[in-house]
């Protein structure tokens, strides 16, 4: 039997490779990309492709058209935003995700990113390598977190593992979603839900784990932040999308709210035109939320096993499905 080919449509450090290729399970082989935005080198992969395994490179429409032997999209990750799954769906072409399998490192992100803006940790630390010892001068600006009141907007898996984490902060934990927990899940992660103004009126910390939909899509824009405490802060590791990021630099500026941490945007890499760029109550990481290398063997396992339950004609969690295998039998009835 001839290997099944994988082609991975994204570059990673040669410590992610490895780890990677040392897990491809047997009757597979790896293509690989050399760049991020040559689309005749994608093009060129992609026909060769039975399985695609997406991580930051766009697939849209014209990539799935070449790619006459693809028969799934397997996410290395959750967000499948840069997926045109609409496209994939009528060239019954499945698309899956590794539902919860970055999770833990994105929260420890999330939190990490509400105590540097709290204390204003990267600031202080530019602040000293220039030779300043900021000291009486931080302390009307930082914040604990303690006690304070975060909202969750949304609360898929990332942020219950958010809310796992906050405990020991004593923090009172408020959650929004379009798909409430049970009282019991409630209960068990010590949060409340809120509507969405409630959500935004009452927070001292704002923390974003929506996808980015048509629905999603500016959630967070000028009048919502204009909700929003004075001394709030926002903190979102989804999707860059969900968040006007316009609306956002002019709210930092002008104090509406006081501070922001990001590790999505709109268009990335962020462009050096960014107002965020210039404002110092913003911490901004490049969208590694996921990007720990003792996570790798966790999601790589996960996504090469969807790949061969595929390939086998097994099952996918039904969390992992995003675009369902095409069903032979229903499409004949």
């Amino acid at each position: 039997m001839s290997e099944k080919t994988i082609v991975w449509m994204e570059i990673h450090a040669p410590d992610v490779v490895a780890q990677e290729d040392a897990l491809l399970p047997d009757g597979f082989r790896i293509l690989r990309p050399k760049s991020r935005t040559d689309e005749a080198e994608h093009l060129s992969l992609l026909a060769q492709a039975d399985y695609v395994i997406a991580g930051g490179i766009p697939i849209p429409r014209n990539y799935l058209q070449a790619a006459p032997h693809l028969k799934m999209i397997q996410k290395w990750g959750i967000g499948v935003d840069k997926i045109d799954c609409q496209a994939a769906k009528e060239l019954g072409i499945a698309v899956s995700i590794t539902a919860g399998a970055n999770s833990i490192p994105v929260a420890e992100l999330a939190v990490g990113l509400m105590l540097a803006v709290n204390r204003r940790i990267p600031y202080v630390d530019r602040q000293m390598r220039q030779g300043r010892w900021l000291k009486t001068e931080m302390r009307p600006v930082c914040y604990m977190l303690h006690g304070k009141t975060v909202g969750l907007l949304g609360i898929g898996n990332i942020a219950r593992q958010v809310a796992k984490m906050l405990q020991g902060f004593s923090v009172q934990i408020l959650y929004h979603d379009i798909s409430p927990l049970s009282k019991e899940q409630e209960s068990e992660l010590h949060v409340q839900y809120a509507d969405l103004e409630t959500l935004l009126r009452t927070s001292d910390v704002l923390s974003i784990h929506v996808p980015l939909t048509s629905d999603t899509r500016g959630m967070i824009g000028q009048a919502q932040l204009a909700q929003m405490k004075s001394t709030a802060i926002l903190v979102n590791t989804a999707r860059g999308g969900v968040v006007d990021e316009t609306a956002l630099a002019r709210a930092l500026e002008s104090g509406t709210i006081r501070g922001a941490g990001l590790d999505s945007y709109e268009s990335e890499p962020l462009g050096q035109d960014s107002p965020l760029l210039r404002l110092d109550n913003v911490v901004l990481t490049s969208h590694n939320g996921g990007g720990v290398i003792d996570n790798v063997s966790n999601v790589t396992a996960h996504a090469y096993r969807n790949i061969t339950d595929h390939a086998a004609g097994h099952p996918l969690d039904p969390r992992d499905v995003v675009v369902p295998v095409k069903d032979p039998a229903r499409e004949a009835t």
